[in-house]
């Protein structure tokens, strides 16, 4: 062995040995144990909290529960100043809660662990003996483990929940993406993702009986891969923008007030809005800076999300005007639902029609076609699983409905929807 490939070999060994020794120095760990009095103030879900000593204004490390004994550790936002709501950001175990006496704990091998009061680990972020060295909270919101040159070895950008912060991106084919609450009382993974794709942003809502999802909304203000930014225009006047990665901003809002302190929110009920804080006033600091689907907005209709009528209804101009029925269209309410069927047998069940209206799947999925509406017809007969059929009879085109939900009022009356019910 040559002279030089032995000081290669030995500068070699010597940099993955450094690497291995690297550690958290015991003064940077830490053990958080989820106990004590609970917080004062109002937060997102009127929930219960517990804080924890580790914040970088406006943000702060929180367990908090929405039902007793079930909590999560989550990132808040906001200030006690403005006395506003507080809004979670981030949540690290989101669908797997941790109980009393749950802990914290960054140790020196750089893993950070979640681990419920028996020890079971509940979340981790997976970086023991990585070379991790020091625990940050950053004043963007970004939680993140480093190593000794500053480069993060893990974030909490690359993880987010159903939130998006100023600066934070979305990776393409739904490496990283955004997944709805249940609802506000439950927390888990809910049906509605925003995921970035090659071409486009998609929202999808997943179907009970589909093993895919569906797109409920692709519009061209998401057709192109972005990450959301603030800017300063002149001095004064601020802009939310979604920043494009082939050059060019699309302007999304304009805050009253400095947008960096913004986070973009798929809700519960799988709107998209975007919401500005400011932590100099007493009173109101948040301000809702965009909404996708709104009365107002250009983009989408809120008749197009899936569940703006419940389980079963008809919108028009924004508003649930009716519940189908084989005997027409009956007044709405809450209570909607299709008659639930109990027998597969072809002779167990028919249809009615109901005329003018589309199925929220059909604005952005292409469906079967071009066929005969009997041949449809025969389609969701022979699926089980299928609850009624939508028919475009301009196009010839065909939609298998495994979900009913939000159905849209359309004044071309070549659009057909029909809807299986029991004979019984």
């Amino acid at each position: 062995m040559s002279s030089s490939s032995a000081l290669f070999s030995f500068f070699f060994l010597s940099l993955i040995f450094s690497i291995v020794k690297a550690s958290v120095p015991p003064s940077a760990t830490f053990q958080f144990v989820n106990e004590g009095e609970f917080g004062e103030y109002i937060v997102e879900y009127d929930g219960s909290y517990r804080v924890l000593s580790v914040s970088n204004s406006p943000f702060q490390i929180c367990f908090y529960n929405t039902t007793p004994n079930a909590y999560t550790l989550a990132l808040r936002m906001a200030t006690t100043r403005s006395e506003s709501l507080f809004r979670w950001v981030w949540e690290a175990n989101r669908g797997k809660p941790v109980r009393e006496n749950a802990t914290l704990t960054f140790g020196t091998d750089g893993n950070l662990v979640l681990a419920d009061a028996d020890g079971t680990i509940a979340w981790q972020t997976n970086t023991a003996n990585k070379g991790v060295v020091g625990f940050k909270l950053l004043s963007n919101g970004n939680i993140v483990l480093h190593d000794s040159k500053g480069n993060f070895i893990w974030q909490s950008f690359d993880h987010p929940t159903d939130t998006l912060l100023v600066g934070q991106s979305l990776r393409v084919g739904g490496v990283t993406k955004l997944v709805s609450r249940a609802s506000d009382k439950e927390n888990k993974d809910g049906p509605y993702s925003f995921v970035l794709e090659s071409k486009r942003l998609a929202l999808y809502y997943q179907i009970k009986n589909s093993p895919r999802p569906v797109v409920y909304s692709a519009p061209e203000l998401w057709n192109s891969q972005g990450s959301l930014e603030s800017e300063n225009d002149d001095g004064s006047a601020y802009e939310l923008t979604l920043e494009l990665s082939t050059g060019g901003n699309l302007i999304l809002g304009r805050p009253k007030y400095n947008g960096t302190l913004s986070i973009l929110r798929l809700g519960v009920d799988g709107n998209v809005r975007i919401f500005t804080y400011y932590d100099k006033v007493d009173w109101g600091a948040w301000e809702e800076t965009f909404t996708l689907f709104s009365r107002d907005s250009i983009w989408e209709n809120e008749c197009q999300l899936p569940e703006r009528c419940g389980n079963f209804g008809v919108c028009d101009e924004y508003q649930c005007v009716a519940c189908p029925s084989e005997k027409g269209l009956l007044g709405w309410s809450q209570q909607c639902e299709a008659k639930k069927l109990t027998s597969c047998g072809v002779n167990d069940f028919h249809y009615y029609k109901v005329e003018g209206v589309d199925h929220f799947l059909s604005k952005y999925n292409s469906g079967t076609g071009p066929i005969k509406v009997d041949e449809c017809g025969k389609k969701c007969t022979k699926d089980c699983k299928c609850l009624g059929y939508f028919y475009n009879q301009e196009t010839s085109r065909c939609w298998i409905a495994y979900e009913l939900k939000t159905l849209t009022k359309v004044s071309n009356s070549t659009h057909f929807g029909y809807i299986k019910v029991p004979n019984k």
